[in-house]
Formats: structure tokens, sequence, C-alpha cells
């Protein structure tokens, strides 16, 4: 096994209860670092929607189809309370457990591949992988010119995202050079950078809105949730949700993401409210006007982008100047030229081709007996647990045939 985190600990588990001798080998000094700091330090397991096929994402998303449905939301659940896992559901129908630890979870894995005798070994990177000469059999060598050997191997190491983890490709080049073929890789989950200089002026503020991006082929991706703007962009669950969607048909052309600031309310709506307040209040001045309605850091630099005077009062505006702030306020557009790095993403967007995987096992259709689970092949999911249900389920459909 090699890789220590999500995936390549329950592939252990699993595989290790079928009766098979497991060595995993784990390149950092600690298992399970991407779930340590996953839902910020408490583990978004997964997710109640996370038999849903359409939150994952890639060049051939239908390959997580058989991994998915020989490991289901019911078994996750069941494989964690009989670890000792209790659960409680927040919204977006995100799974926590309710210690709200995730060292807990690690703990936990760590435990029960203990008392099934895996065999753990930490600072063991792998460089490189080949079969052994006159054998079926793998070699494995690791930085320190440790060598180990197996019938079976399943590579589990990872994406590059978080770096400082001690994420990198050394995995994905293992299985390059054993012919396998990478897609492009770039970061998912990922804040967004804006070219907007009035953005930078709203840096901390953080609403909820609705926001649309349209997508290649007349697509269209949504999201409800909170937005965060900040120097560089924007950032915020939504974004982060959409990024998995975005990022991957972001080239040289910017995209434009369109906010509406008051989620699921019409431009005729907003302007209706806006002429109850205003003759409720005529003497305020535009700014004041959206007092108790819209954050103050918000307001003057929207004013300010649409070229309105802050300060003149709302009996002095005409409806077609409040019909422009309705359709604006509903329909607001951010350009956004692309990602921001890496060390900022959550996940990566690619990795191994799918195509020389056999989605019903996981085994490679060009080296028998190797296998393949989770980041490290090209799917990627939405935010909110559904990139651990893809790690849990390819870990155990890779785990379950490398013990048969």
């Amino acid at each position: 096994m090699v890789g220590g985190g999500a995936a390549g600990m329950i592939a252990a588990i699993v595989a290790a209860e079928a009766g098979e001798r497991v060595t995993l080998l784990e390149g950092s000094g600690k298992l399970g670092r991407k779930i340590l700091i996953s839902g910020n330090g408490r583990c978004n397991l997964t997710n109640k929607a996370a038999d849903d096929l359409r939150h994952y994402h890639g060049t051939h998303p239908r390959f997580v189809r058989s991994a998915l449905e020989q490991f289901r939301l019911d078994e996750t659940l069941a494989f964690f309370t009989d670890l000792g896992v209790e659960f409680r559901e927040e919204k977006r129908q995100r799974l926590f457990p309710v210690s709200d630890q995730a060292q807990s979870v690690v703990d936990l894995l760590a435990d029960r591949m203990r008392y099934l005798g895996v065999r753990v070994e930490t600072n063991a990177k792998v460089v490189d992988m080949r079969r052994a000469f006159a054998s079926s059999h793998f070699e494995l060598h690791d930085a320190e010119g440790q060598c180990y050997t197996g019938a079976r191997v399943i590579l589990a190491s990872g994406g590059i995202s978080l770096a400082r983890l001690g994420a990198d490709r050394s995995g994905m080049d293992l299985a390059v050079g054993l012919g396998h073929r990478l897609t492009d890789l770039k970061p998912g989950l990922v804040p967004l950078i804006s070219p907007e200089k009035y953005v930078a002026r709203m840096q901390g503020l953080k609403v909820r809105v609705e926001v649309r991006v349209a997508l290649k082929g007349g697509r269209e991706a949504v999201d409800t949730d909170d937005l965060l703007f900040a120097k560089y962009g924007v950032s915020g669950f939504a974004i982060l949700n959409l990024s998995a969607r975005l990022v991957p048909e972001l080239g040289t052309k910017r995209a434009v993401l369109r906010v509406n600031f008051f989620p699921g309310r019409s431009p005729e709506a907003i302007s209706q409210l806006l002429k109850e307040r205003w003759q409720r209040h005529p003497h305020r001045s535009l700014e004041l006007s959206f007092a108790g309605l819209l954050s103050s850091k918000l307001v003057r630099p929207l004013l300010d982008h649409l070229g309105f005077d802050a300060a003149q009062r709302v009996n002095q505006l005409s409806k077609g100047a409040r019909w422009q702030l309705a359709q604006s306020l509903t329909n607001w557009p951010i350009a956004v030229s692309g990602p921001r790095p890496f060390d900022y993403a959550e996940v990566t967007i690619g990795g191994v081709r799918t195509e020389d995987i056999n989605p019903d096992t996981l085994e490679s259709f060009l080296v028998p007996s190797l296998y393949f689970a989770g980041e490290m092949v090209d799917i990627h999911a939405d935010l909110g647990g559904f990139n651990f249900q893809w790690a849990w389920a390819s870990g155990v459909l890779a785990g379950r045939r490398l013990g048969s």
C-alpha cells in the first residue's frame, strides 16, 4: 500500500480483513495528514448526498459509478460507526464526527490497522517501483534505500494539493514509470483570482449569495452559500465548490461569475423592495438606504463601481436608477482569471487517466496486480465530504480486489 491517507488506510484495512499480509508505506511522518486538516480540523467524513453521482467530476465522471455503488453511504456510516465514530449532520448535509476532532478518525483507522496486523512504515517515501527480475512480484524502494516486495500494490498516494503537508506527484510518477498516462493537473476546491480592483476594497467581507457561472456546451453551474472577498479575488464555500467545475474550463479567457446578493429573489422583487424603503425614508442618502439590508462594507464599493453618488438622497433618484441597482445587485459580474496555486487548493483536478484502469476493480489494464485509489486518479468531487466518499469507496474496492 503506497500512501497512508484516507484511501490507503481503508484499503489496507479491507485487504487485511480478507486475510492479506499488508504493508502500508507513508512518505511523511504522519498518517492521514489531509484528514487532520479537513473541515477545519473536524473532518467532514462524508455527505448525506454522497450516493448522487452528479457530485463527482473528471474526464470520465461515470468511472466512479462502480466504486460508489459497491460502498454506498450506508455502508460508509456502518464502517465508521463500527470503528466508534458517531455522526452529526451540518448544513449542506455534511457529516462530521461528534467529537469534532479529525485526529479521532485517524486514531481509529490506525487502531484497526494495528489490530489486523497491518505493517505501517512512515517516512518511507517510495521513489522507485518495478517488477522484480524473473518474478511477478513488485519491488518498491524508498528514499532511504529500503526495499519492499509485494505480489500486489495499491497506489493511493494522493494528489499534489497542499504541498506543505508533504503532497507531491511521486505516486503519479511511479504510475507513469509503469506506462500509465496523466491528465493535466490543476488546483481544485480553490479560491479564484479576480482582476477587479474594487474587490480588494471589500477584503475580509463574507456574504451569503447565489453565484452562477456559464460553462462550455451551454451548461451552467450554480451555488448558494458564503462568498468571501479577498485581496486576490474571491473565496468562500460557494466559490470553492464552483471551482470544481469551473477550473477545468479556465484557460487564457476569463470567466464571469454572476452574483445575486439576494439569493432566490428577482430584480423585480428587489426594485419593489427598494421603492418601499425609499418611500418610507425619502430623506436618507443612497448609501444609508441600504443599512440593515446589505453590509456597509459591500454597499459603498459597489455604488462607487456603478458610478452612483452614495450621498445623494433617494427621493432624487429616478425609477431607472432604482431598476439599474436592482438588476446589478441580483446579477453582479465578477471576472475571474484563474485559480490560486496548489498550496491553496483542497484537491487536485486531474491525475492518472481512468481509461487505463478497470472501473469495476480499480486494477490497471496495463500492469496486472497494480491498483489505484483516491485522489491520484482523474476524479475529483464537490466540497462537503464528497472527495472523502470517493477515497473511502475507491479504497474499499481496491482493497477488496487485492484481498481476493
